[in-house]
């Protein structure tokens, strides 16, 4: 314990005179949850810019031309004469979506007929024009609905007749634990934790290799007596208890400032980030101790940390994916860190439902073993070449 102590001290000086590592990290850390929790404050994007292209201009065209600008989700910014118009204004980024109207659209109906509507959603930017589309494609929808209840009326059939012909089958949809369909609890508890594990393995990575580079290792490893496991886990071990801080501290902001869905127990999910912080600097010292040279090490770290974005499920589901993809998905540790949060917070599941995802995160601590174990070989080979 005392060769433990020694490495500890020997870091925290280290902490102490470079305070600015440190310092920039958590600024980094605070920016990017004031960022996304100011960014989606309001859940779901609300009042798109859209148009009307309003060739009718009858009772009909006007009164759905309300009904569009009541929607929550979309605001009617202008109403334009002709397609082209719209389109180009589509084209200026002015719009993210608009509806067109036919001429003779209320006419039509008068003489039973069937005229259509045209909907035109720009899908370059995915989020707002997937939005925009679902709340024109329901006014859409209700606006048909509305007319077939009148003309239905007026053949003398009752409400009753009439409810069962427009909806034959009532949906009764129940949102588990995200009834307001609000992006933030699904988005920003995996990308914010995702952010934590990047900045633990860089900068992991950063620390360990700084020794090799400034030929320090064999003094550092002295303090420690002798033990590359000992100086490690000293080394390690300050940053440990910062970054598992954050995170929990993150956590609470998440869970119980913003209220977000907690139907399991918070230790355990705490728990949980404390061993995610610890997976990531092991990997951080299997990477120094499989890499040689600091940017490389760095560099395979940063890619290996934004990838894992892609493949833990939470924005792409990887049952979606190829299979290869599916098996790939699994050596990134966000993935199980996010397989445990959906069972401890949203299912409220105990240890007894994600135990596998916490076996593999051990496994992951493992590489650290061997990246220990590479650095222990490289130093016993340079001391026997000196």
């Amino acid at each position: 314990m005392n060769t433990f102590f020694n490495s500890i001290r020997r870091e925290w000086r280290y902490v102490v005179e470079h305070p600015r590592y440190i310092l920039l990290l958590t600024l980094g850390l605070v920016f990017s949850y004031i960022f996304f929790i100011t960014l989606m404050a309001q859940g779901q994007p609300q009042k798109l810019p859209i148009a009307i292209v309003d060739h009718d201009g009858s009772y009909l065209s006007r009164r759905l031309c309300h009904e569009i600008n009541a929607t929550q989700g979309v605001d009617v910014v202008a109403v334009y004469d002709n397609h082209t118009q719209a389109r180009q204004a589509m084209q200026r980024q002015e719009i993210y979506a608009f509806f067109e109207i036919p001429k003779g659209i209320y006419s039509d109906l008068l003489a039973f007929k069937a005229p259509s509507l045209a909907l035109y959603a720009n899908n370059t930017y995915l989020l707002a024009g997937t939005l925009s589309y679902k709340s024109l494609a329901t006014i859409g929808k209700l606006a048909a609905a509305a007319v077939q209840r009148e003309i239905l009326r007026k053949k003398g059939y009752s409400e009753k007749q009439v409810m069962g012909i427009i909806q034959p089958v009532e949906l009764d949809a129940h949102l588990i634990s995200n009834p307001t369909a609000n992006y933030q609890p699904y988005v920003l508890t995996t990308v914010l934790p995702g952010i934590l594990g990047v900045m633990v393995l860089l900068f992991s990575i950063y620390r360990v290799s700084e020794e090799r580079k400034n030929g320090t290792m064999q003094a550092w490893v002295d303090e420690a007596d002798g033990n590359m496991f000992v100086a490690l886990a000293g080394k390690l071990f300050p940053y440990t208890l910062w970054f598992s801080m954050l995170g929990i501290l993150g956590n609470i902001i998440l869970f119980y400032y913003c209220h977000y869905t907690m139907l399991g127990s918070f230790l355990e999910l705490s728990l949980l980030v404390v061993l995610f912080v610890i997976v990531q600097q092991a990997l951080a010292v299997f990477l120094v101790g499989l890499v040689p040279e600091q940017h490389m090490s760095i560099c395979v770290g940063a890619i290996y940390g934004m990838l894992s974005f892609t493949m833990s499920g939470f924005s792409y589901p990887v049952t979606a994916m190829i299979p290869f993809m599916q098996g790939f998905s699994n050596i990134f540790p966000l993935r199980h860190y996010y397989l445990s949060y959906v069972d401890i917070a949203l299912y409220g599941s105990n240890l007894g439902q994600y135990w596998i995802n916490v076996v593999v995160l051990l496994l992951f601590v493992m590489l650290g073993l061997v990246g220990g174990w590479l650095l222990q070989k490289e130093m016993n080979k340079v001391s026997s070449v000196q």
